[in-house]
């Protein structure tokens, strides 16, 4: 006889009729909540999410089996990632498991094609045993680490309590049915339990017979007593569960907002900010909750409150008030306060004609200044280490850069040296306030074209602000440019035609500037017909390459690390293998995790060292942020620790004499916090072009 079991088992047919009935019930309620809420998110302005659709399935595929599935995301941090692993996979076993049994019933029996028996029914049920435990052992490790180990970046509430013990609760009544259905239910045509004829028919369910052996014994009128009450004590629990899941809208979200936030996430450029329309924008940045776009908004549920992104972020770990998990939670608040008010006079603007109310005002606090303070805004770097952890693909950076748009170009609140930087590149061109270089001073005695006399070259080299007209990183430029003219590269400058990309005005919330910068740049490489360009700044790197196409400039670039790895491994440069220096490299954010670069800068530093490469813990994609970015280069770190000093640290507690990147702005602020920790004799901070140059031309 075939391994099987009957569906529902000695249970009346008003009961199944009665549990189907609740199933549609609550499907029907789902529905509902997602569309009430679908209104809360529309309150939010028009945002294209819906392009490329072909695209964006692939991708959401792709992510999904990389970061739900493999949990490529969550295994970064153990623990919680074994936890979160263990509870998922579980659940999607049980889940699997379910389905296949109702499919199995209702739409492959009636027709004689039913598939689960057998060795199959044998093997599912262990497959489901296996996930029940997995996610037992999830549920322990949860309890764990949320009411014992209790991490301050859990933010753990009374909901969370309760979801937990309704899936445990879950779980283990489905084991102890699972058990007393071998001792009670008989199969047809026998006249005994399974457990007793056919044992090896549930020794693959090896919980369930584990506790159908505890149980043997009893009677069989209590047998079949103990599992009617546990089937109905399962069914109502599981049924309440799924209550409360939908009346506690903050448990549906995890479940189906999460997926969907991956499948909406932009298509931009991951170094790409959002573009403003100037010309045709009500507001030039966010001042309120319904200024946000319907994705923005969608992001506040998306957001699980995990606080992977507070680990990161270097601006939380030095003391300054921001908190990536506390800003969108505190939106999410302010949202939630003023979605009725906010709904309700759209509903009667609609009524009467007018339109969506958007100018409704309806705060009794400020969303930007109270709600979210200037410090916490004005505190981010823009490193991307938020955006790089979170599991469910919050964009954090978008909404503080709007916020400083509102700050800078609707309030015009700007900290004083930030508003000084964006004066100087409003008259000058570029962001070196004070500094009393040219453009070509730098490039006295090298016999550098430019493209003003020779336009006829195979790369320009954009040399950026820092190393054209700051002291110290013009002998980045001096080394790039010595490195390229060795190596026979047809290169020329703009030199005094040069300007600013950009960049800084962008970041700090001028987006009025920026976009004058960029496309006055744009017509000028365009003019110059410019394909190729090279540059030291990763900030330069990122903006030209992935956001001056948002005004027509497509060029190809490349960061001068990655050019002079390419190179040495071509063997057009040929670097003579330094002393042995204790050199660890710090990755510069715009350059690793909005960019990805990471390899070509240790291939170079590998190259011209005897010693390896000393990698400090917080490196590549969890690289720790100089403090520089963001606009912040330019700006007072008053509160807290600074950051570059924090940094420098990490670079002394690995027993580095040189600290190496490939970044002006890490440079500068390496070197001003080497000063400030007393270091200065034992370590000394260094761009890679510079390394490479003293490796080639050492000192006589």
């Amino acid at each position: 006889m075939d391994a099987s079991r009957e569906i529902f088992w000695h249970i009346p047919f008003f009961v199944q009729i009665s549990l189907y009935t609740a199933a549609v019930v609550a499907v029907l309620l789902i529905g509902y909540a997602v569309y009430k809420r679908y209104q809360m998110w529309m309150l939010g302005k028009p945002d294209k999410r819906f392009d490329n659709p072909g695209k964006r399935i692939a991708e959401f595929i792709k992510i999904t089996i990389l970061d739900a599935f493999i949990h490529r995301r969550f295994f970064r941090d153990p623990y919680p990632g074994i936890m979160h692993f263990l509870i998922f996979i579980g659940c999607v076993l049980l889940f699997i498991g379910a389905g296949l049994d109702f499919l199995n019933h209702y739409l492959f029996a009636p027709f004689g094609a039913e598939f689960i028996h057998g060795p199959v029914y044998i093997y599912l049920g262990g497959l489901w045993n296996i996930g029940g435990v997995m996610v037992l052992v999830g549920l322990v490790l949860a309890f764990v680490r949320r009411y014992i180990q209790r991490p301050k970046r859990l933010n753990t509430v009374f909901d969370d309590g309760v979801a937990l013990l309704l899936i445990l609760i879950v779980v283990v009544t489905g084991f102890f049915l699972q058990g007393f259905r071998m001792i009670a239910a008989v199969p047809n045509g026998l006249t005994q339990p399974e457990y007793y004829v056919y044992p090896e028919w549930g020794q693959a369910r090896f919980v369930g017979f584990w506790i159908a052996g505890m149980f043997a014994n009893l009677p069989e009128t209590t047998r079949l007593l103990w599992y009617q009450i546990l089937w109905y004590f399962h069914v109502v629990i599981t049924v309440g569960s799924v209550l409360y899941i939908i009346l506690s809208w903050e448990k549906l979200t995890h479940i189906l907002v999460s997926p969907a936030n991956v499948l909406f996430k932009t298509s931009r450029p991951k170094g790409a900010l959002s573009l403003v329309d100037l010309e045709n924008a009500e507001t030039y940045g966010v001042g309120r909750i319904q200024d946000f776009t319907w994705k923005q908004l969608f992001d506040l549920d998306a957001c699980t409150n995990c606080g992977r992104c507070q680990d990161r972020c270097p601006a939380y770990l030095t003391d300054k008030p921001l908190s990536p998990r506390k800003i969108v939670q505190d939106l999410k608040t302010h949202w939630l306060e003023q979605a009725p008010a906010l709904m309700a006079a759209k509903k009667a603007a609609v009524a009467s004609g007018s339109g969506a109310a958007t100018n409704v005002a309806v705060e009794e606090k400020t969303m930007v200044g109270q709600i979210i303070t200037e410090d916490e805004i004005w505190s981010c770097t823009t490193c991307r280490a938020c955006q790089d952890v979170c599991p469910v693909f919050v964009e954090h950076i978008d909404k503080i850069i709007d916020m400083r748009r509102h700050l800078v170009l609707d309030l015009a609140q700007i900290p004083e040296t930030g508003e000084s930087v964006l004066k100087c590149m409003e008259a000058r061109g570029h962001s070196c306030k004070g500094t009393t270089l040219t453009r070509t001073d730098w490039t006295s005695g090298l016999d550098i074209k430019q493209l003003s006399e020779e336009p006829n070259v195979d790369y320009v080299f954009f040399a950026g602000c820092a190393a054209s007209l700051e002291e110290r990183s013009t002998k980045i430029a001096i080394a790039t440019a010595r490195i390229l003219k060795e190596a026979g590269i047809n290169f020329g400058i703009l030199g005094a035609q040069e300007m600013c990309c950009g960049e800084p005005a962008r970041r700090l919330g001028n987006e009025y500037l920026f976009q004058t910068l960029a496309a006055q740049s744009v017509e000028q490489f365009k003019g110059y017909n410019i394909k190729n360009i090279i540059t030291i700044c990763p900030h330069c790197f990122n903006t030209i390459k992935n956001e001056y196409p948002q005004f027509g400039g497509n060029f190809e670039v490349i960061h001068h690390s990655t050019f002079i790895s390419n190179l040495i491994n071509e063997g057009k440069i040929k670097p003579a293998v330094m002393k042995e220096n204790r050199i660890t490299y710090h990755d510069s954010c715009y350059l690793g995790r909005h960019n990805d670069i990471y390899d070509p800068q240790r291939h170079v530093l590998q190259s011209i060292n005897k010693l390896p490469l000393l990698e400090m813990e917080r490196s590549r994609n969890s690289g720790f942020c100089c403090g520089g970015g963001g606009g912040r280069f330019w700006m007072e770190e008053r509160l807290g620790t600074r950051i570059s000093e924090a940094r420098i640290q990490q670079v002394l507690d690995v027993g580095a004499d040189t600290v190496a990147t490939a970044c002006p702005y890490c440079v500068q602020m390496f070197t001003d916090a080497i000063k400030a920790k007393g270091a200065e004799e034992t370590l000394v901070a260094k761009d890679i072009a510079e390394l490479v140059v003293e490796s080639m031309f050492p000192p006589k």
